[in-house]
């Protein structure tokens, strides 16, 4: 199930981090929503597995607010299309080859980051490196 708070915070992130980067730049790049997607999995919890999806939702919806804004900007401003994507695209043959691209350029790094937002807090609560402190102690019910 997904928890709409940690994505939300992340896409506000990606948000801020994207207008950053844009106005010293002046280009789009996929910094703002890996950087929201880690944001998104560290406040989500432990679990690297909800962290990824938590991570891969805050990617899906930071792009949809980024892709028709860039493309736009593209064709109205004559910038750039999507960073990495003007090296990437002369040696891609068929749109299928470009779609690919960048699905998987979008969607995968939002997830790992994602995942290593919650393993993160999980190396903050101690509970990565040292197993013992994992353990919970059962907590005996108030009689």
């Amino acid at each position: 199930m997904t928890e709409w708070r940690p994505v939300l915070g992340g896409v506000c992130l990606a948000a801020s981090t994207e207008a950053l980067v844009y106005a010293m730049t002046g280009q789009f790049t996929l910094v703002g929503g890996i950087t929201g997607s880690a944001l998104a999995g560290y406040l989500i919890g432990c679990d690297p597995a909800d962290g990824a999806w938590h991570g891969m939702m805050a990617g899906v919806v930071w792009g949809s607010i980024l892709m028709p804004l860039s493309i736009l900007l593209t064709f109205l401003n004559q910038t750039p299309i999507l960073f990495p994507f003007q090296y990437i695209m002369p040696f891609l043959e068929t749109s299928g080859e470009l779609t690919t691209a960048i699905m998987l350029a979008l969607a995968m790094p939002n997830v790992v980051s994602g995942s290593l937002g919650s393993l993160a807090r999980r190396d903050a609560k101690g509970t990565w490196f040292d197993p013992a402190m994992a353990e919970v102690e059962a907590v005996e019910d108030a009689q």
